[in-house]
């Protein structure tokens, strides 16, 4: 009976990871920091979603803890996440950081002086290439409001528009 019971666990526990989420889902906020003057990308991400991608590109395990953890993660992210100003010229970010916990990761970018995005291109192709169900949302808050734009496989850039909405 213990068999039985110790089979149905183990059987449980080994497709939780299947069915841990069936969705594919990566979030960025671009908004000004008033007290710096710099334009800020934190980008949000699930943190297995991250280390399977990173993993299937370099052939080897990636986990956080190795030595040149952050220089693989900062390279990936500089060559599918990127923004061209309204001449078409790519624009550099600086890159400032990471953070992680047991579930997500969040990285962070910035233009160090607030610039005017508007008509500004983004591309963001994080994950495409290991998910093709990878939804990238990018929220844009400035003293236009608040919108968003929606990038898929599919459809891999967008425009920042700056139409301010009557609130009248």
């Amino acid at each position: 009976m213990k068999a039985k019971v110790f089979i149905a666990l183990l059987g449980v526990v080994l497709t939780l990871p299947a069915l841990a989420h069936r969705y594919f889902f990566g979030l960025t906020e671009i908004s000004s920091n008033q007290n710096t003057g710099a334009v800020e990308f934190i980008h949000q991400y699930t943190l297995h979603d991250v280390q399977h991608a990173l993993s299937k590109l370099a052939g080897e395990r990636f986990s956080l803890d190795k030595d040149n953890a952050e220089a693989v993660l900062k390279r990936w992210v500089t060559d599918n996440f990127s923004i061209k100003n309204v001449d078409g010229e790519k624009v550099n970010l600086t890159w400032v950081g990471f953070e992680a916990d047991y579930q997500k990761i969040w990285v962070y970018q910035e233009l160090p002086e607030q610039k005017n995005l508007c008509g500004w291109e983004v591309s963001n192709t994080l994950l495409f290439d290991t998910f093709s169900a990878q939804v990238n949302t990018i929220n844009i808050v400035d003293e236009y409001g608040n919108r968003s734009l929606i990038l898929t496989d599919e459809n891999r850039t967008d425009i920042i528009n700056c139409q301010k909405e009557s609130k009248d």
